[in-house]
């Protein structure tokens, strides 16, 4: 994360000429790598969109939600591990795999709310599309095709 800065031409009475003077303007450029970790934050529920946007300083909410929907990819948030079984985990104790698998589990649940939400969520832009524009936006069942 890198400050932006203006260009600024002042009076230098001492030297009695115009020098460039870089000052800060409270904006940040951000790189891809600061963005994912903000973004990670913020799906993880280390912090809320209003406290990143404020911590930040980015101009709005939807300039998180944007790198959201970019970085976050749904392989990442929602995938299974591709664990194989090998002869580590045989030699596991049953505790250990038992917590191991505890673990997954609320992982998985985890996923599973945040799919649901998301589901809610797109019927829920869907119905308020269709009131606002008087559009039918799902398809009826039984229609010609």
């Amino acid at each position: 994360m890198k400050e932006r800065t203006r260009r600024q031409w002042r009076w230098d009475e001492a030297t009695q000429r115009t020098v460039v003077v870089e000052k800060g303007i409270g904006k940040y450029t951000f790189t891809d790598e600061d963005r994912m970790s903000i973004v990670s934050d913020y799906i993880q529920g280390l912090m809320s969109s209003k406290e990143i946007v404020q911590k930040y300083g980015l101009s709005s909410r939807q300039v998180l939600l944007s790198w959201v929907d970019k970085f976050a990819k749904d392989e990442d948030l929602v995938s299974l591990p591709a664990k194989q079984i090998s002869d580590d985990m045989a030699n596991l104790s049953l505790e250990d795999r038992l917590k191991e698998l505890e673990a997954e589990n609320k992982r998985l649940q985890r996923a599973l709310e945040l799919e649901k939400l998301r589901s809610k969520a797109y019927n829920t832009m869907i119905d308020v599309a269709e009131q606002t524009f008087n559009i039918p936006v799902r398809k009826k069942s039984g229609t010609k095709q």
